[in-house]
This record gives C-alpha cells, structure tokens and sequence, in this order.
C-alpha cells in the first residue's frame, strides 16, 4: 500500500521511524518530506516552499492510507488532511487515520471516513498488514 504520513516538521525523526517500519513490511511512501530544508520565512524561500508544497499535495492525491500524527502543533498537516478528506469524500480513497494522543482535539477528526487509533500498529492491524 502507498502511505502518507503528515506530522509537524519537528517530528520528522520519528516520521523517518514510521517511514522504515512501512517499509520493511513492503509499502510504499508516497512523498518523503522528511528531507525537505527547513525553510521559515516562507516568504525568504517562495520558490522552495511552492516546490514543497506541490511535492507533498502529489504525495496526498497518490496515497492509499493518510495518517496523520496528531501530537503537536503544525499547519501543514491541517491543509493534507483537508486534502485528504476531500479526496475520500469524493473518490472514497485514501483510508485516513488521525494517531497519537491528540486525535481527539479537533472537530475535523470526527469527519466522516476519519478513524481515530492510538498508535500505527492498530492502523495496520485494522487493515490487516502486520
């Protein structure tokens, strides 16, 4: 299966983690933003950021399974799982899963299609992938 796991960029190392786990079991990442630069002021680094951007908006259009890290704080990660529920919305893929501690705290991880779980081994036991 094609993941995407969106997190807060200080989180990356453990993305990187995830990243290794899914794919020793033989998945796929669909967009590895965990290389990307760090570039704050957006507006010092346009051409950067747009890059980004587009780089992990592919990474959500192409995924099977979005998972999103719900510890901490990040913009980012809003706009992907905005994506992301549009998208099953409208095609019924990607499957989405909201993890961590915090997949309580937000009205929209209550949207329709959205499974809330503690950690990513029951993600990948509910889809039978372990």
């Amino acid at each position: 299966m094609k993941f995407y796991i969106a997190a807060p960029f200080n989180q990356r190392e453990e993305v990187k983690e995830i990243y290794n786990r899914l794919k020793s079991l033989g998945h796929e990442i669909t967009t590895d933003w965990t290389n990307h630069k760090y570039i704050k002021p957006y507006n010092t680094n346009q051409q950067l950021a747009r890059a980004y951007a587009q780089e992990d908006l592919e990474g959500v259009l192409s995924c099977d399974v979005f998972v999103l890290l719900s510890d901490g704080e990040s913009q980012g990660r809003n706009t992907e799982l905005g994506m992301a529920i549009a998208l099953h919305r409208v095609f019924g893929k990607p499957s989405i899963y909201v993890i961590g501690e915090s997949n309580l705290d937000s009205m929209f991880y209550f949207s329709i299609g959205i499974n809330r779980k503690n950690s990513l081994d029951q993600v990948l036991d509910e889809l039978d992938l372990l």
